[in-house]
């Protein structure tokens, strides 16, 4: 009798296991839609994030079903068995190998392998919202909510309530036995609840001016998201080797990092169950668990407390100037480099401002969004802003032209179109405008003795420093040339605008010093409309660009030439001179050369004349050969051959000389 209540008792069980695992299922269903529905019209980034543990309670609830629908088949089963045991028809018939009774295996198995199956779901699930949640987030850096904000969180505090309250049923019918498989559903959907309450929460934040809340908030929830999503694959790994014991097996997909909060009891209570399990004996029972379990909590706060202390105690770095605070109000204002005390935080703090640090902001339009938004940080409340990302160096830059269509619709600026030559304008007719638009990035610093200005004069000394810097370029382009700011002017309207920001600044006491102003962008508009102004205006410019080019290439060869030229005309002038010089100088020797020939002739005439003559034959005439005439011989004629003969013969030969042996 009492066996066959007990099997009664696992029917119903069953049953109402797999009527819960329904409605937890179906109330998931219903939640995870209204999430996806409603957050294109209202949520932010945090309420979006709910749809995860909605999905996770989703497929969690099925595997409960299913658990429980083959439960309640396997005890019909078994009930069945025992009243064909107690006929006792036949004994042919064995009734634990009737093969019509496949309801309890089919349990076995299901509890056996469907755990690590779910585990792998669920890691799946949750790794790929994750990447898709993650690209959602990672291209901006403002919450996505749209619409009024206290709507949001009006929604987000309902689906709160009705995810807590399902949540706190089935962890707590889940303490029965038999109903296990149910303290997953609940726990997600408690989790659920936390997000809902910090989507609450976020969404009165945005209504209150404070849009940033809801991206970080966000950002953090997806990493713990991430953690928990690990925790799938590690229960996956670690089940191989937990020691197998009577107690209630857990299924693996079930978190104990959620059971730390969603369970009731103690932290230590939950961890000591959590090592039961999974080490198989009772660990808790320990002499090091209890004195770890004493000594815990202890530590946590002597810890918590050294670093509050520690909140206590303020560098300002050199070139910074400190201003102390306690309770809100300024007690110390100037201070110099060095080490200081104040309250633990949030009683009293020192803010620290660099004064030699260059930040830097950009007025008109920016075409990265990294750099635009490092340009475009907020400050941190110390006089510094956060660094720009570092830059890939295998990445090549991209280049953007004045035909590509690039930057926002509101970057365009109005600047003045100079009237026609010979126009004379009316009193009533329309001035001539156009558009440009234009990227400055203005550097500045904070004064030494601007601090106090900085830090409390403005809420926010950056953006309204942005705002007249705005305002600043858009008074002085409207009285500019557009011609002019696109090419030659640029270096006045530089500096004309420096000194009037400058000005700007100092009325609005903003205590910071205007570095420099750089143009480093001016171009007509681009768009549907205006691409072919832009690309006229390449055009013109690519034109006088090239006439740049011709009269560089002009100068350079006058450059070239005219140094050759100099030097060529200075070799021709020194040749010149050079043979002026000697042409003189010989034409002298040669005259004073003929004035002593002549007194030496006017002397002695004849020996002149045989000197000159015997001169004409030593010098002019030494190579000829010469041949000697005498009066008396008459027609006989002898010739003397006074030359060394280079080769001898025979003739030549002298026999009176020759010997012989």
């Amino acid at each position: 009798m009492t066996q066959k209540r007990e099997i009664q008792t696992e029917i119903d069980n069953n049953r109402l296991m797999t009527r819960l695992s329904v409605g937890g299922g179906t109330a998931a269903l219903i939640l995870l839609v209204l999430t996806l529905v409603l957050r294109s019209f209202r949520g932010g980034d945090v309420f979006y994030l709910a749809a995860l543990p909605y999905a996770l309670a989703l497929l969690f609830s099925a595997a409960a079903m299913i658990y429980g629908i083959l439960g309640t088949s396997a005890a019909l089963e078994e009930e069945e068995k025992k009243l064909l045991a107690k006929r006792a028809e036949s004994r042919a018939l064995d009734v634990e190998e009737d093969v019509r009774f496949t309801a309890g295996r089919s349990f076995a198995n299901y509890r056996r392998f469907a755990p690590y199956a779910v585990t792998v779901l669920a890691a799946l699930l949750t790794g790929t919202m994750i990447y898709f949640y993650r690209a959602d987030l990672a291209g901006r850096t403002v919450s996505a909510m749209k619409g009024a904000a206290i709507h949001s969180a009006l929604i987000a505090a309902v689906m709160m309530l009705l995810s807590v309250f399902a949540g706190a049923f089935f962890v707590g019918q889940s303490r029965s036995r038999g109903f296990r498989w149910l303290r997953p559903v609940g726990a997600w959907l408690i989790a659920a609840f936390a997000v809902m309450l910090v989507a609450t929460a976020t969404a009165i934040c945005f209504s209150n001016n404070l849009k940033s809340i809801d991206h970080t908030a966000a950002v953090v929830m997806l990493w713990i998201f991430a953690v928990l999503g690990a925790e799938f694959i590690v229960n996956f790994v670690i089940e191989f080797y937990r020691p197998r014991t009577l107690q209630e097996s857990r299924p693996i997909f079930e978190s104990q990092l959620l059971a730390l909060f969603t369970e009731p009891g103690g932290i230590m209570r939950n961890i000591a169950s959590a090592l039961d399990y999974q080490f198989g004996f009772k660990v808790s029972g320990t002499w090091i668990y209890s004195f770890l379990e004493k000594s815990f909590f202890p530590t946590i706060l002597v810890w918590a407390l050294l670093l509050w202390g520690f909140t206590m105690v303020h560098e300002i770095g050199p070139s910074e100037v400190g201003v102390k605070e306690t309770l809100g109000c300024v007690v110390s204002k100037e201070l110099p480099p060095g080490i200081y005390w104040s309250l633990p935080a949030p009683f009293g703090t020192v803010r620290h401002f660099s004064t030699t640090e260059l930040q830097q902001l950009t007025l008109g339009e920016t075409h990265s969004p990294q750099k635009n938004a490092a340009a475009e940080a907020p400050d941190d409340g110390h006089g510094h802003s956060k660094p720009a990302p570092a830059d890939d160096k295998n990445k090549p830059t991209r280049v953007v032209t004045w035909t590509t269509a690039h930057g926002a619709d509101d970057d365009n600026f109005i600047v003045a179109v100079p009237d026609e030559v010979g126009k004379t304008a009316r009193d009533n007719e329309a001035a001539s405008i156009s558009f440009v638009r234009m990227s400055v990035p203005v550097q500045f610093r904070i004064k030494p003795n601007g601090v106090m200005d900085y830090a409390y004069r403005n809420v926010n000394p950056r953006k309204t420093l942005r705002l007249a810097g705005q305002q600043v370029l858009t008074e002085y382009l409207a009285s500019c040339s557009m011609q002019e700011v696109m090419s030659t002017h640029r270096h006045a309207a530089e500096k004309e605008v420096r000194e009037r920001i400058q000005r700007a600044a100092d009325q609005l006491h903003l205590g910071v010093e205007i570095v420099s102003v750089t143009i480093t962008d001016a171009h007509p508009p681009v768009g549907e409309e205006g691409f072919e102004v832009a690309a006229a205006f390449q055009n013109i410019i690519g034109a006088m660009e090239s006439r740049m080019t011709e009269i560089l290439k002009a100068e350079a060869y006058m450059a070239q030439q005219k140094p050759e030229s100099i030097a060529a005309a200075s070799e021709r002038i020194a040749a010149a001179r050079s043979y002026s010089y000697s042409t003189r100088t010989v034409a002298a020797a040669e005259a004073e050369r003929f004035r002593t020939q002549l007194n030496t002739y006017l002397v002695m005439p004849e020996m002149f004349k045989l000197r000159t003559y015997l001169d004409f034959l030593e010098k002019d005439c030494g190579s000829m050969r010469k041949f000697i005439v005498s009066s008396d011989l008459g027609s006989e004629i002898l010739q003397f051959n006074l030359e060394v003969k280079e080769r001898l013969d025979l003739v030549d030969t002298d026999i009176t000389k020759l010997t012989y042996n």
